[in-house]
């Protein structure tokens, strides 16, 4: 292979720099200088630039090239190139993993044999064995080589994952490397990186995006998008705010000579993210959330005290007063089977994430054992299982708005307890794989019926028997769920007879439930132990099965009245059709 050969392969980000290619660094100054201190050491000169995706190392590694190139940099590294290899064109050309293998490593060696280039290394798989990339096995050995004898100067970029699970195992490479770690940027640092960056958007799009955008932008991703990192979700929610102003301009929902970008448009670029509706994002938000009581009520029917609880912690939490690092809100249940905790949880995702499916329930009766932690955060390395995950992390990784329900917490192994002090306490939880899940952007509630029949008073010391103290002490409330009366089952019966009605009226059926029928599912469900849950097998079972074996025989079809009475007797449900004239 000839150094014309092996050229076109190698990518001079210093000359692409001179053509302005490469996007300036705008702050991290402190970072900048730690990088060039370290490149002018005489040993373990090789920075190893470690944080998560979309924090910046590539535009801090870029921000280092330019400043080699500027009047300021050292005598020493002012004639440097930093270079990498263009892996995709060379696979493309490769017919065969070992011709891959032997052009790679003489990349490796012209670039090596040259005082005159850095090499930017972005896969660890060319320092470090990752069994990810096993054609990258004979490169590595001899890079890793030139590396430990001094010869290779190199800058390394990586996630705290791989840094953490390759390279610190590997003792011989890490001792060679200066580790750089970077932080995220607070949100008014990505405000100025922003109105910094935003130019390179207009003139790609021809709009212009004003500052009132970029705050909008900033503030939107850090309230909503908490599972990504500063600055790049905030650079994305630009471009696809500007790219769906260019749909809109073509669908004819915008004037063709709007130049601006309107701030909603930002509102519709979250709702797409998370699934939570326009209306819900924009600053009617804090008007809604002033008569979350109201619409609480609606469905959760005698639990007034509950749902002011609830609602005083949601209206907390967005006013900013709690703090950020934690879930929305977090909530211990306590009270009987069937009087409307689950149904408050289904109210709360309906509310918030307009999804009343955005709930996952996870019944603790199912985790007593000691090893069932791994079904919720995923088997350790090497098991079967690993790669699929944890049932509790990945659920709320995939969809991390959302309410999370631990069904009868008290059943719960110890350790499980222990495993939620993290989410309660920090916002997130680590999985087996390492991948650190986000759970601010969720409601946590447990349900238990632990104390449920006992006074206030007395009620605490009976918890600190199941729960220890720094367990309770983490939760914003302890909420007490109280017996139903007659009127609020009355109430309920109600909201669930409706649903049936209008279901039964889509299909053509108009079905009425006189008082004496009601009156008997009040008793019934007044009586059994299981509460409001009994009340749907009542339904299936006196009016849903009857009514379908009607519809069957066609004794009641499309466009009939359908009276739903009791006997003489008063002991069993009829059902009477009489077709429409």
């Amino acid at each position: 292979m000839t150094k014309t050969d092996i050229s076109k392969y190698i990518i001079d980000y210093t000359e692409q720099n001179q053509k302005e290619k490469l996007i300036r660094l705008v702050g991290r100054t402190d970072e900048l200088n730690r990088l060039v201190h370290i490149l002018l050491r005489k040993s373990r000169n090789n920075p190893a630039i470690v944080g998560p995706s979309g924090i910046g190392k590539t535009a801090l590694v870029e921000g280092l090239i330019d400043f080699l190139a500027s009047d300021q940099a050292p005598a020493a590294l002012k004639n440097k190139h930093v270079v990498g290899v263009d892996v995709a064109a060379l696979m493309l050309d490769s017919e065969s993993d070992g011709g891959y293998a032997q052009t790679l490593k003489a990349i490796f060696e012209h670039i090596v044999g040259s005082k005159d280039y850095i090499l930017y290394i972005k896969d660890v798989s060319f320092l470090v064995r990752t069994d990810v990339s096993p054609e990258n096995i004979e490169p590595a050995k001899f890079l890793k080589l030139k590396l430990l004898d001094g010869s290779l100067n190199c800058i390394v970029e990586t996630d705290p994952f791989t840094y953490r699970g390759y390279l610190e195992k590997d003792t011989a490479v890490l001792q060679m490397l200066q580790t750089v770690f970077l932080e995220e940027p607070t949100a008014a640092q990505t405000i100025q990186i922003v109105q910094a960056l935003k130019k390179n958007y207009e003139e790609f799009y021809d709009v212009v995006i004003s500052d009132a955008f970029v705050e909008a932008a900033v503030n939107l991703t850090n309230r909503y998008i908490k599972q990504r990192y500063f600055p790049e979700k905030a650079l994305d929610l630009l471009d696809d705010a500007a790219s769906l102003m260019q749909m809109d301009k073509a669908a004819g929902k915008m004037a063709p000579d709007v130049k601006e970008v309107p701030i909603d448009l930002g509102m519709r670029v979250i709702s797409d993210w998370t699934g939570i509706p326009v209306e819900k994002v924009d600053t009617e938000d804090k008007k809604r959330l002033a008569l979350a009581e109201e619409h609480l009520k609606k469905r959760v029917v005698g639990q007034d005290n509950a749902v002011v609880v609830v609602a005083d912690a949601l209206r907390r939490s967005r006013s900013g007063l709690q703090d950020p690092n934690r879930p929305i809100g977090s909530f211990l249940f306590i009270g009987e089977t069937g009087i409307g905790k689950t149904e408050l949880a289904k109210s709360l995702a309906e509310f918030m994430f307009n999804d009343e499916t955005a709930l996952l329930r996870l019944d603790m009766s199912e985790y007593m054992e000691k090893h069932s932690v791994t079904r919720l955060i995923g088997p350790p390395p090497g098991t079967p299982g690993f790669e699929l995950g944890g049932l509790l992390t990945e659920g709320v990784r995939l969809k991390p708005f959302q309410v999370v329900l631990f069904d009868e917490i008290e059943k719960a192994n110890p350790d499980i307890l222990t495993l939620l002090l993290q989410v309660l306490d920090e916002g997130r939880l680590t999985d087996s794989k390492g991948v650190h899940v986000d759970f601010r952007n969720t409601i946590i509630i447990m349900t238990s019926n632990v104390a449920s029949n006992m006074p206030t008073y007395q009620r605490m010391s009976v918890l600190t028997q199941y729960f220890r103290p720094e367990f309770l002490n983490r939760i914003d409330d302890i909420v007490t769920f109280h017996q139903l009366n007659e009127e609020h089952l009355r109430k309920i019966i109600d909201i669930h007879l409706n649903k049936l009605l209008k279901r039964a009226a889509a299909e053509g059926y108009y079905l009425t439930v006189d008082d004496r029928a009601k009156q008997w599912f009040v008793d019934e469900v007044f009586t059994s132990k299981f509460g409001v849950r009994a009340l749907k097998r009542l339904l299936q079972h006196q009016i849903e099965n009857p009514l379908a074996f009607l519809i069957m025989q066609e004794k009641v079809k499309p466009g009939s009245d359908v009276l739903v009475t009791m006997d003489e007797a008063g002991k069993k449900v009829q059902i009477f059709a009489k077709q429409k004239k």
